[in-house]
């Protein structure tokens, strides 16, 4: 842990699928960190808005918000989530303003209930 200051992330704790109808293409962007007490708020917000140098990323920078009184310390998962109209990505940016960010592939939503019922098995 970076103390009580951040929570700590790992590109394999989160996932993005894609959800596409003749309308719209909704991506669902979810995963956690380990935060060093309950209480933490996170959020993904656009990194990215107005004109994007690179339409096949999506880039969302991730924030936290620690809890505003002190709690006892124990290592808690803290979720974070976002669903995101997007036509054109084909992999998601996540950014951290302390840290390295990492990059998610982007999974079609049958891959993706594919390896729900294979983990399921």
């Amino acid at each position: 842990m970076n103390g009580s200051q951040h929570c700590e992330y790992s590109a394999a704790d989160f996932r993005a699928t894609v959800f596409e109808n003749t309308d719209t293409r909704l991506i669902h962007v979810s995963g956690y960190g380990l935060c060093a007490s309950a209480g933490w708020s996170l959020e993904l917000v656009a990194a990215n808005p107005g004109v994007v140098p690179h339409p096949e990323s999506l880039w969302l920078e991730l924030r936290e918000t620690p809890p505003r009184t002190d709690r006892p310390g124990a290592l808690t998962e803290c979720h974070v989530e976002a669903m995101i109209e997007d036509a054109h990505a084909q992999e998601i940016v996540i950014r951290f303003r302390w840290r390295q960010g990492f990059v998610i592939p982007l999974r079609e939503r049958a891959d993706a209930l594919r390896e729900r019922v294979g983990a399921a098995r």
